[in-house]
């Protein structure tokens, strides 16, 4: 990713250098804007490429599996309590594997898991590649997980959980995604593994017309800060589709009138669907002023704003990141 962003940083340099600062400032911020959003659709595009890439591997699997189970090490992993490859004791090359106590076949999910064991050198590969990727998974309504890197699975997950019940499973299904394509979870939630707020990008697999399981690859918002707003020098705040707030720097959340983003602490195991609060929906703003702008980039699709609020006046810069239908909004303080 280094060379996307010399390039980034390069082109802005000659950019600044041949504009007349006050009557291009806009134009100029603007296209910044626009790089930075076509940066973040380009890595989440070649995500979309790679789980792709591995749906057709798990289908590969199916296909032969007569010949991969006879020769599957049915000693790779030892199970205690439907967990196997736990933290902090993990083998670093494997994945963590979980069976909910609602499996309604034991058998049918280690046969599962003895034909999807050569998945964990790809996981490993596909973890390694990508910096905002926190992890690589399958999710079965077998009632059967498969996460790298490993993690302390017997502390953060309940004996009982329903696999299917879970956003990353069934955004995928036949119900939400009908077209049995790679989708995205737009809305943040709180991830059970403990790796805090996530945005995921899921991929149905299906074997003779039966959803055997759903890939998943997750982002977490701390990746999202790090990596993309982080090396921005722009006041910006990046809102899903229904107007939270996934992640923004700090002086632009204050300026929305909104509360400080902080991470989930963990005070116990996450059982069901866990979103963020309304209190960072731009929608549920103290400020009317907020709300208006709200309803006019997200309902009307505008995206240049001016916010006049009391002694506080800004400009707004709106660009989407059309992969998530998320709107990237650059706060300019005058």
């Amino acid at each position: 990713m280094d060379w996307k962003r010399l390039i980034y940083a390069f082109f802005f340099l000659a950019l600044l250098a041949c504009s007349q600062p006050k009557t291009e400032k806009f134009q100029v911020i603007s296209l910044e804007l626009n790089s930075f959003v076509k940066l973040l659709e380009y890595d989440l595009a070649n995500l979309e490429k790679e789980i792709v890439a591995l749906g057709d591997t798990i289908e590969y699997l199916f296909q032969h599996q007569d010949s991969i189970l006879a020769l599957a090490d049915n000693t790779l992993y030892r199970f205690e309590n439907g967990i196997a490859n736990s933290m902090p004791a993990a083998d670093p090359n494997l994945s963590t594997l979980y069976i909910s106590t609602l499996a309604p076949s034991m058998e049918e999910a280690m046969k599962l898991i003895y034909l999807t064991n050569p998945t964990d050198q790809i996981f490993k590969s596909i973890f390694e590649k990508y910096d905002v990727i926190s992890q690589v998974y399958m999710n079965s309504n077998r009632q059967f997980n498969r996460l790298y890197p490993p993690f302390e699975a017997i502390d953060a997950l309940e004996p009982d959980l329903d696999i299917p019940s879970f956003n990353f499973y069934y955004e995928a299904d036949e119900v939400h995604n009908p077209e049995r394509s790679s989708t995205w979870v737009k809305e943040i939630y709180i991830d059970p593994a403990g790796r805090g707020w996530v945005a995921s990008l899921l991929h149905p697999v299906y074997v003779e017309d039966d959803l055997m399981m759903v890939l998943g690859f997750d982002i977490t918002v701390n990746d999202l800060i790090e990596i993309y707003l982080n090396n921005s020098t722009r006041n910006l705040v990046i809102i899903d589709p229904a107007g939270t707030v996934v992640a923004g720097k700090s002086k632009a959340i204050e300026a929305l009138s909104l509360p400080p983003l902080k991470n989930h602490t963990y005070n116990q195991t996450i059982t069901s669907n866990s979103y963020r609060p309304e209190d960072f929906n731009l929608f549920r703003s103290k400020s009317k002023t907020v709300r208006k702008i709200a309803s006019s980039i997200i309902l009307s699709k505008e995206k240049n704003l001016e916010l006049k609020d009391g002694d506080e006046s800004f400009k707004i810069i709106v660009n989407k990141v059309e992969n998530l239908d998320w709107f990237v909004l650059d706060l300019i303080f005058e």
